[in-house]
């Protein structure tokens, strides 16, 4: 009996399940911003928070998303837009208690 090689996957056969892998973390990432979303509107702590570090991931994540819906990349935009919407949260509220 000979055993039969395993042929190596295509990139057309990996594709579809990286795209579905990023975009299900892409979801899920900005979910992470959610305790220091807390810390700043819900407790108004903002020490240790730079306005200029924030302003500079929302316009990061503002071109992100400007890219994906230029280039048609669902994965790209739809997770970009969700840290838009955390990050200008975060900006406003560093910007308010500060």
């Amino acid at each position: 009996m000979v055993a039969s090689a395993v042929r190596p996957r295509t990139h057309a056969e990996i594709m579809p399940h990286l795209e579905r892998l990023i975009f299900g973390f892409g979801i899920v990432n900005p979910l992470t911003a959610i305790p220091q979303l807390y810390q700043i509107w819900g407790l108004n702590a903002v020490g240790g928070l730079s306005l200029i570090t924030v302003i500079a991931a929302l316009v990061m994540s503002l071109l992100w998303t400007a890219y994906g819906a230029m280039t048609r990349q669902t994965v790209v935009w739809a997770t970009s837009v969700l840290w838009v919407g955390m990050n200008s949260a975060t900006a406003i509220g560093v910007a308010v208690f500060s």
